[in-house]
């Protein structure tokens, strides 16, 4: 009849090549330089739910991601661990992905001890962010591209506390130090890391601390 059409046909080529592109669940696809993803796929790109065990370079740690995927990247929800030589996995990061990069809220476990709790930008500490470092101190406070930079405060591991603006990861602007140890509060403005215009004055219940001053300062 002349109004129905004979269907076109497809090529052996595009046949082939149709038979090869990876949509929907896929097992233990590997690469070129050993990697192993298992998940879902889109129109040949990693999209949906899967888990990817790769080599971590230059060195030969391997890192293990189970997340969500985007167009063959990391993206949404994900948790990232490496491998040591003991063949034991441990949590190196768990939050939220953007296009590969950690993004959003997420904990970071460094492998000199540091850990990071906070909202990430493109893969850095950018926001509002708690910090643990190996050294023993504590930061609670805002953060821009890996850096302190806004207001925080930092707790060293003597108790002694810094509480005011920072910029560039150097105490910067408008402050207070409390001398917890001595019972003394130095306030101020800070510029690079050094107070340049403060005052000292005794913080309340001053004998309380751990080593309090002879004598009070005078008011």
């Amino acid at each position: 009849m002349p109004f129905l059409k004979g269907r076109k046909k497809i090529s052996r080529s595009q046949q082939l090549d149709y038979m090869t592109r990876k949509n929907g669940l896929r097992h233990a696809i590997f690469n070129v330089v050993g990697d192993r993803y298992v998940g879902e796929w889109e129109n040949d790109l990693k999209t949906g739910k899967g888990a990817l065990l790769t080599r971590f370079r230059p060195v030969l740690f391997r890192q293990l991601y189970e997340g969500d995927f985007a167009e063959g990247y990391r993206h949404g929800f994900g948790v990232l661990a490496y491998q040591k030589e003991n063949k034991i996995f441990y949590l190196e990061y768990r939050g939220g992905w953007r296009r590969g990069k950690m993004h959003g809220f997420g904990i970071r476990r460094y492998r000199d001890g540091g850990v990071y709790i906070g909202n990430w930008k493109n893969g850095k500490r950018d926001g509002y962010g708690l910090m643990w470092y190996p050294n023993g101190d504590f930061y609670a406070g805002d953060w821009v591209q890996d850096i302190r930079q806004g207001l925080g405060m930092l707790v060293r591991p003597d108790i002694c506390r810094y509480e005011g603006s920072w910029y560039q990861n150097l105490k910067h602007g408008k402050g207070r130090f409390l001398h917890l140890t001595t019972g003394q509060m130095q306030e101020g403005v800070w510029i690079k890391d050094v107070c340049a215009y403060c005052t000292f004055k005794d913080i309340r219940y001053r004998q309380s601390a751990i080593r309090p001053t002879k004598f009070p300062i005078q008011p």
